[in-house]
């Protein structure tokens, strides 16, 4: 974020005139606040007005911009979005989630259409040009991205920001606006509050405004469930859900057991987690900032070359693990799982739904990553969409229907691929329609993809190794 400060028009309140400036905004190489002016047919590279109200919108939302990962469920559910960018159809940004899109700082000033979702160690950001609902006359936003970033680097950006702006109203003698007063409240947290406000706002919580009511579960379920656990459970459960969900919890561990003093793990998980450590490794590692799906093809291509696959032989993960459902009664995509390394009869996964076939295999392939590389023994499947979240996700996908071997059972990867195209292939893989359009939508159908050749296509029919 860059600025430049200016002499304001007359008439605007204090704080907006004394913040007046020209604003690029840029990620990366990429700048957000390119503006199209149709009528000089020209573009410019930065946004006029006040910046006020778009500080006051980062203090006000602040908690959710560093730690609420559930808008990202908004950019999971369209096609091409980890790719290409979110299209217009997901509505207008003003039934979106108003702590999260820039656009909503408003005020009277046009700001871009750019959502902000942390994902750990990453911060996700999507930004659209201006079509669609929301588009009026005259100057548009002409840019388009979808990016990760460091979420450290990212909130030091922001923080900087607002500073500048409280610094310049205090330079102006302008004091005690809103702005000012909830920036000073957030700056003077002290370590036991912040982590009190990032766990509210993991829930979709303003912890300010409505996290009061579940602050006596809040602070149970954290000291009852270490990390990461406890980031899965917040970013996936329901507020109101807290307690009744900390009992499932314990029901599911109850039911999975605690393998005997000594007890070592099975052979073929051993063989696996030894296979795959390196880029294990290079998941957990301080500071590295991998692509979190990329990652988890590595890994599935690791679990099926154990197995001996070829591209188009499906692949089962049920013989890895015990599997269990513990029913609560009710529809909650929050919890889907629980599962450990180390149950009664080994690696174990407790699912708080039913789940046919296909949903199951899928949902224990997700397992397996985290039985494979995670450094805990026990762990949460959830609906969030975190960096840890992902990467299970992403090697889901590959390990039950590569890209590759997708493109070899198409007989035109090139070209239309049918309703009637996906079905066959899920069927030959076992799996559900939505992870070969996954993998179709991400993958294959990508400018960049480098197809198989026709020598490459294998018979279909089960083969290669098994747990």
């Amino acid at each position: 974020m860059q600025w430049n400060w200016r002499e304001a028009p007359a008439g605007d309140p204090d704080e907006l005139r004394a913040t007046w400036a020209d604003l690029r905004i840029a990620v990366g190489a990429e700048t957000v606040t390119l503006i199209r002016e149709p009528a000089a047919g020209r573009f410019r590279e930065h946004v006029t007005g006040s910046l006020y109200p778009l500080a006051e919108w980062i203090a006000f939302n602040w908690w959710s911009l560093v730690a609420d990962a559930r808008p990202g469920t908004q950019i999971s559910q369209l096609r091409f979005a980890y790719k290409y960018g979110v299209g217009d159809d997901r509505a207008a940004w003003w039934v979106r989630s108003r702590r999260h899109i820039l656009r909503a700082a408003c005020d009277g000033f046009r700001w871009p259409d750019m959502l902000f979702v942390p994902e750990g160690r990453e911060t996700r950001i999507v930004w659209m040009p201006d079509m669609g609902p929301d588009a009026r006359p005259g100057e548009h936003f002409a840019s388009r991205g979808n990016s990760c970033v460091e979420s450290a680097a990212f909130t030091a950006s922001l923080a900087a920001f607002v500073d500048a702006v409280a610094d310049r109203l205090a330079g102006q003698g302008i004091t005690g606006t809103p702005l000012q007063e909830e920036w000073a409240a957030v700056r003077s947290a002290d370590e036991e509050e912040a982590a009190f406000c990032r766990i509210a706002a993991r829930l979709g919580l303003d912890p300010y405004s409505e996290a009061e009511p579940y602050e006596a579960d809040i602070v149970k379920a954290a000291e009852q469930l270490p990390e990461p656990l406890a980031s899965d459970f917040f970013n996936g459960v329901r507020p109101e859900r807290i307690a009744e969900q900390l009992q499932w919890v314990a029901r599911a561990r109850t039911l999975m057991g605690t393998a005997p003093e000594g007890a070592g793990e099975a052979a073929a998980l051993t063989e696996l987690r030894e296979a795959c450590a390196d880029v294990s490794a290079r998941f957990f590692a301080a500071g590295r900032l991998d692509n979190p799906w990329h990652l988890g093809y590595e890994v599935a291509h690791l679990v099926r070359a154990w197995a001996g696959l070829e591209d188009t032989r499906p692949f089962d993960p049920a013989p890895l693990m015990s599997y269990r459902t513990e029913q609560v009664p009710y529809l909650d995509r929050g919890l889907v799982a629980l599962g450990t390394r180390r149950g009664a009869e080994g690696a174990a996964l407790v699912s708080a739904r039913r789940f046919t076939d296909r949903p199951r295999r899928f949902l224990q392939a997700r397992a397996l990553w985290h039985l494979i590389c995670d450094t805990d023994d026990t762990f949460l499947i959830a609906a969030a969409h975190t960096h840890r979240q992902h990467v299970a996700r992403g090697f889901a996908l590959e390990v039950l229907a590569p890209a590759r071997g997708i493109a070899a059972l198409l007989s035109d990867p090139a070209h239309l691929v049918s309703a009637e195209d996906v079905e066959l292939i899920a069927d030959d893989y076992g799996c559900g329609n939505i992870v070969v359009e996954h993998q179709l939508d991400n993958i294959v159908l990508g400018r960049d993809f480098a197809r198989p050749g026709p020598d490459r296509t294998a018979a279909r029919g089960d083969g290669g190794r098994t747990a």
